[in-house]
């Protein structure tokens, strides 16, 4: 019984301790911008935390406190740093997919690295459609055409070329083309690859259980244009519909999505915000610094310690501040662990990658997420979310922190070079060629191989292909 108990409990604990442990990783994976909005929400909820006027110095290493000195709330509520660091690396083992974190074979770090990429990378409209196509068990015919339609969308997610146009670029039959067309306008999301918003309109109708004699689509075929000029009334004449109809059709129709697209778009820009540098220093070679005015200085409010260490304070209030103080504590070990975090991943990234700093790109070092977080003692995740969308000024300029992990290739003295670093060497290489004779890609991966990048003549197309250059043939 008492067994039961204690288990009980700790259920109790855990369940308690999730939510927290998410809010903390949320901080934790927020760029700057989010981050402030999050801060802003916990302000607005929470009235012991208060935001100190003066933002202070820049936070070196080790960080600032984030709460202000002489601070000495509830201290049993307090969490050591190590301590906290113990407890998201816990959780991070529990919420880390199957298999995420197993050894470290070839196979196992790049999926573990797909994993990592994951947690940024939005996925693109044509991504989505082309994995969709993939699996659609179609022939290589109309696979083709398929691609052409996916490659010939517009940001609505609406096809802007005819079929005749498709059918000569994918080398088959028209016919072909249209059934293509038909199947990838089946994909999701529902209305994509329509050549006009009436089809658009249609197609997520149909998919919606709407048949072709449904009042919506009577509407949308015949009447479209009149939609936004007409009363109900007046189109409920027009179209020969009772009203009752017409009013249904309408509000069915306005939740239609005439943009399928346009949700898997590029973001508007954003204003890069760094929240670290690596800078050269002559005595120390590259140093880390927190960049100051990036960081809201937080801190629990004397009133209402003062309140709580009241004897007349009411129970009922006592024990809201309590929670509230306890909440603010977390808040704050959150954001401290989080300032940490990044300092900590930016100081490994300025070790490893000075040669880059010092002489540009063909110099960037493969790194991976796996090996930094064995060196700061954390789980792979924690460095998978604290570089998502995170910048970092440097001497060659502004960059996400994600661009220092990228994946190697093997030299010819043994080590590493990163796949950036070959990408801008074959450039160089297709730069300086004889445009008279262009560079095959086995004549590029054997130059490659003369300067110690051994790599295979596919990689050298896969490489080629990315860098968005055609074959030897289309450079002459």
């Amino acid at each position: 019984m008492k067994q039961g108990m204690v288990q009980s409990q700790a259920l109790r604990q855990e369940m308690k301790l999730a939510p927290r442990m998410l809010q903390a990783l949320r901080f934790l994976q927020a760029p700057l911008p989010e981050l402030r909005e999050l801060i802003r929400a916990e302000l607005e909820q929470n009235p012991v935390l208060e935001e100190a006027g003066d933002l202070g110095e820049t936070v070196l290493s080790p960080p600032e406190p984030l709460v202000s000195p002489g601070d000495d709330v509830d201290a049993q509520n307090d969490f050591e740093s190590d301590d906290f660091r113990r407890e998201i690396d816990a959780f991070e083992q529990m919420v880390e997919p199957s298999g995420a974190g197993a050894a470290s074979s070839p196979e196992a770090e790049e999926k573990r690295q797909f994993f990592m990429d994951s947690l940024t990378e939005p996925v693109s409209l044509y991504a989505m459609l082309e994995e969709q196509l993939n699996g659609s068990g179609l022939d290589a015919a109309h696979k083709r055409a398929g691609k052409q339609i996916i490659g010939n969308l517009d940001a609505n997610g609406w096809l802007t070329v005819d079929l005749a146009e498709i059918a000569r670029a994918a080398e088959v039959a028209e016919s072909v083309a249209a059934a293509a067309l038909a199947e990838v306008q089946e994909f999701d999301p529902a209305g994509v690859a329509a050549r006009n918003l009436q089809e658009c309109l249609l197609i997520q109708l149909r998919r919606a259980g709407q048949g072709a004699d449904s009042p919506a689509a009577r509407l949308v075929k015949n009447h479209l244009a009149q939609l936004g000029e007409l009363s109900a009334q007046e189109m409920a004449e027009a179209a020969g519909m009772s009203e009752a109809d017409v009013v249904a059709a309408m509000g069915l129709i306005q939740s239609l999505d005439p943009r399928p697209g346009l949700k898997y778009s590029a973001p508007p820009p954003m204003y890069v915000m760094p929240e670290v540098e690596i800078r050269g220093s002559p005595e120390l070679g590259y140093v880390v610094e927190m960049l100051k005015d990036t960081w809201p200085r937080l801190y629990i409010s004397e009133d209402y310690e003062e309140m709580l260490a009241d004897p007349e304070t009411a129970e009922e209030a006592r024990k809201y501040l309590t929670e509230k103080i306890r909440d603010g504590k977390f808040v704050l070990d959150s954001l401290q662990q989080r300032q940490e975090t990044v300092q900590r991943i930016a100081q490994e990234i300025a070790e490893t990658q000075a040669e880059f700093f010092e002489h540009g790109i063909t110099k960037l070092k493969p790194l991976t997420l796996s090996s930094v977080a064995e060196k700061l003692g954390v789980h792979d995740t924690t460095v998978g979310r604290a570089v998502a969308d995170k910048y970092v000024k440097t001497p060659q300029g502004v960059f996400e922190l994600k661009f220092f992990f990228p994946s190697g290739v093997k030299t010819a003295d043994g080590g590493a070079m990163a796949a950036a670093a070959v990408k801008e060497t074959l450039a160089r290489l297709i730069a300086r060629e004889d445009v008279r004779k262009p560079l095959s890609d086995q004549a590029l991966a054997k130059l490659l191989g003369e300067q110690g990048i051994q790599i295979a003549r596919r990689t050298v197309a896969k490489y080629r292909e990315e860098l968005g250059l055609p074959p030897a043939h289309q450079r002459k």
